[in-house]
């Protein structure tokens, strides 16, 4: 049995305050059964929100009112959302050497994302194919070249035979896809201010989705880096009171 991985990416590679305080991926898991039912809820949503045929969903372009319906309608499908935000302020990723940013810092971030989709997958006896957004700047050629060398580390945590396939698509390839982003936007939004500003809502929204290993969902369904899970929410929590209640 097989299930779905569709991977799409908020914010900047790049660290030390240049860019966005967040770098975010995330996956949206589902399988055959779930991702059939996403494909009739992407085409409600885009009548719900008066969205064209012809045009391609994207969550960043969406205003409030669009985004929430987008929300409501995907925390009434089934399917498990596993997310990795990488602090690209925080010292501890600043000061790697060699340093952590742009396609290194995707990469790294990656490899974080796929050993939690497939603890998941794997725990539930299927094995999964990957279908990343296909991120320009990267050749995905080098990135199947990274998977197969992390995985013959000791350290790797990705699990044995468990992913059957990388295949990238454009979000204008992939209905799927699409909704990642929107799935990957909701994460976004609920850390990264603007206008001093966040917006926690949709996230609380679909809480029930993510992805949780004995009840746990820091490091998993919610892997926040470079901190360790155990201090997560107290670390956080002055920041983003919404952990508290996910």
């Amino acid at each position: 049995m097989e299930m779905y991985a569709y991977i799409d990416e908020s914010g900047d590679e790049g660290t030390g305050g240049k860019g966005t305080k967040w770098f975010v991926i995330t996956a949206l898991i589902a399988n055959q059964e779930e991702a059939t039912a996403l494909g009739y809820t992407y085409h409600r949503i885009k009548q719900r929100i008066n969205l064209g045929a012809d045009k391609v969903l994207h969550w960043r372009e969406l205003n409030h009112p669009r985004k929430k319906a987008v929300a409501e309608e995907l925390a009434n499908n089934d399917f498990s959302i596993c997310s990795v935000l990488v602090d690209t302020q925080h010292q501890d990723i600043v000061n790697t050497s060699p340093k952590l940013k742009g396609r290194r810092l995707y990469f790294y971030t990656f490899r974080r994302l796929v050993e939690r989709i497939t603890w998941y997958c794997d725990d539930k006896g299927y094995k999964v194919r990957l279908y990343p957004e296909n991120k320009g700047g990267i050749k995905y050629e080098e990135l199947d070249s990274y998977l197969d060398y992390i995985q013959s580390q000791p350290d790797c945590e990705i699990r044995k035979e468990c992913i059957v396939a990388v295949k990238p698509k454009a979000k204008s390839q992939s209905n799927l896809i699409q909704l990642a982003d929107c799935v990957c936007g909701v994460v976004y939004d609920a850390v990264e201010y603007k206008y001093d500003v966040i917006e926690d809502s949709y996230l609380l929204m679909l809480k029930n989705k993510l992805y949780r290993r004995n009840g746990k969902v820091f490091s998993y369904g919610l892997k926040f880096m470079p901190h360790k899970s155990t201090v997560i929410p107290q670390l956080l929590a002055g920041t983003y009171k919404w952990l508290n209640n996910i």
